[in-house]
C-alpha cells in the first residue's frame, strides 16, 4: 500500500507542475482558479482510489501498473462526471477548451512518467 501512495503522491505533484506551468500563460481572469481544479482532481482521486485499492487489496496488492491505471480512471472520471470538463464539449470557449485538454494531459503525462520510472528502477 506505501509504494501505491507513493506512486500517487508523485502523480499528483507531477500534474499539479505540469498544469501550473502550462496555465500560468493564461491571465489571471482566464485561469484564475484553474490550479485549484487539478488539485481537487488529484485529491479527490487520490482519496477514492486509495479506497478501491484498500477494499480490493487482496487482488490489487502488488499489482502497481493496474493502480496507477485505476488512479488516472478515476481522475478522468471525476473530471467528466464532476467537474463536468469534458474537452470535447462544444459548450466551451477558447482558452476553457486549452485547459480542460490539459488538465487530461497533465494527469497522463505525469501517470506515464512515473509507469516508466517504475518499470526502469526495477
Amino acid at each position: 500500500m506505501y509504494k501505491n501512495v507513493r506512486n500517487f503522491v508523485l502523480i499528483i505533484i507531477a500534474s499539479t507542475i505540469i498544469y501550473i506551468l502550462k496555465s500560468s500563460q493564461f491571465s489571471g481572469g482566464e485561469a484564475g482558479m484553474a490550479p485549484i481544479f487539478i488539485i481537487l482532481t488529484n485529491i479527490f482521486g487520490f482519496i477514492i482510489s486509495v479506497l478501491v485499492i484498500y477494499i480490493f487489496r487482496k487482488k490489487l496488492e502488488y499489482k502497481y501498473d493496474w493502480n496507477i491505471l485505476i488512479f488516472v480512471g478515476i481522475c478522468f472520471s471525476i473530471l467528466i462526471f464532476y467537474f463536468k470538463a469534458n474537452p470535447f464539449s462544444n459548450e466551451l470557449q477558447a482558452p476553457h477548451i486549452e485547459l480542460t485538454f490539459w488538465n487530461y494531459i497533465a494527469i497522463l503525462t505525469s501517470a506515464l512518467s512515473v509507469l516508466i520510472i517504475q518499470k526502469v528502477i526495477k
